[in-house]
């Protein structure tokens, strides 16, 4: 693979904030809906992932449930088993893990994945994040605001 090609790959298409989502049809960030949505269209997909109480990591964008969802309880506070439960308002969606989302994507679009922080060096999710991927054969990106996780 030549240079251009290796620096191509990422932006070789659009990419969807969040995946392809309109909450006036139904199709909410961060969810199945919307990410078979950016499939469909061919888009790449950004989303996001938060650390469960397990230590799982999560597709969602928000450290707490509330704004697209039904409850108040932070994310770190709940195991993958109760936050796969939690309802996204106006839809039948649940939320994914990442491996999850890895599954469904199958290397068909670019993923682009956003480690979400608070800044306190906790490396959990960071972790979890690489342990899934280690395996997903498609192309892939890891990003977050804060470098700790990213040199980890």
């Amino acid at each position: 693979m030549n240079t251009t090609t290796m620096r191509n790959w990422l932006t070789a298409r659009p990419v969807a904030h969040r995946g392809l989502h309109d909450a006036s049809a139904g199709v909410i960030e961060n969810t199945p809906a919307a990410f078979r949505a950016a499939i469909a269209g061919n888009y790449g997909i950004e989303c996001d992932v938060q650390i469960a109480a397990d230590g799982e990591a999560m597709v969602y964008h928000d450290d707490a449930l509330g704004r697209l969802t039904e409850g108040a309880a932070r994310l770190a506070d709940l195991s993958s088993a109760d936050l796969k439960r939690v309802p996204f308002k106006a839809t039948a969606d649940r939320m994914l893990t990442l491996g999850e989302l890895c599954e469904l994507v199958a290397g068909q679009v670019t993923l682009l994945i956003e480690i979400k922080s608070r800044f306190d060096g906790d490396l959990r999710l960071a972790a979890r994040t690489a342990k899934v991927l280690v395996n997903y054969n498609g192309p892939v990106a890891i990003m977050s605001f804060d470098p700790q996780p990213i040199a980890l």
